[in-house]
């Protein structure tokens, strides 16, 4: 999820330090997670679009202890999984899945070792409660300017990987929530991102959201 608020001169996107353990270590990373069953609605399956609107939200609050309603940025509950939909059933919280707006989708070439398609979702976050990470999976957080996270990432300060990056360079592009927002807007959800390699073994360029050529 790249949750951005505006700041005085720019604006900012929330990033977090995932610990050590796992398959994605120590890197900094946009908040998110994975599809879970508790995620999916009924009639339909893992990879369709709402099941990962639902995935987001709830990975979010879970990180960030923010919940994005349909009223705005408010507090969760530090509920999990199957919870935390009884939370908002019975609290008749509406979620702000409609106020996501699909930047691109990344799928893992056929022969990669560990494959992931994964998508990624933009969205205003102001006036947000203060944020209170999840101590089990997340080391550290930070409202950064696009620009600044690159910088570290580029001083060695930082450990991103490709998505994470491409999406950094993306946001570089803007100096306003809106313009970014309408930018991911127009894209229509259309931005596939399948990186693979050519002869030489770098990467093909990769496009998102008004960049095609």
């Amino acid at each position: 999820m790249l949750a951005l608020r505006q700041a005085s001169n720019r604006f900012e996107v929330l990033m977090v330090q995932r610990n050590s353990r796992g398959f994605f270590g120590d890197i900094v990373v946009f908040p998110g997670g994975k599809v879970d069953d508790v995620d999916v609605p009924d009639g339909l399956t893992a990879h369709d679009d709402p099941s990962h609107r639902n995935a987001a939200l709830r990975e979010f609050a879970e990180e960030t202890g923010i919940l994005l309603s349909s009223s705005g940025p408010i507090r969760a509950p530090g509920l999990r999984d199957r919870a935390f939909y009884e939370w908002l059933e019975a609290d008749m919280v509406t979620s702000g899945v409609d106020d996501l707006v699909l930047v691109s989708r990344w799928v893992t070439p056929e022969l990669a070792p560990r494959r992931f398609d994964t998508r990624f979702y933009v969205v205003g976050c102001d006036d947000a409660p203060e944020v209170e990470i999840d101590s089990e999976e997340l080391v550290a957080h930070e409202w950064i300017d696009p620009e600044a996270a690159l910088d570290r990432y580029e001083a060695g300060m930082w450990s991103l990987i490709r998505p994470t990056i491409a999406h950094l360079q993306w946001l570089s592009r803007w100096s306003s929530v809106e313009e970014a927002l309408a930018s991911a807007g127009g894209a229509d959800g259309r931005t596939l991102i399948i990186p693979r390699r050519v002869e030489d073994g770098s990467l093909l360029p990769v496009h998102m959201p008004a960049e095609v050529p």
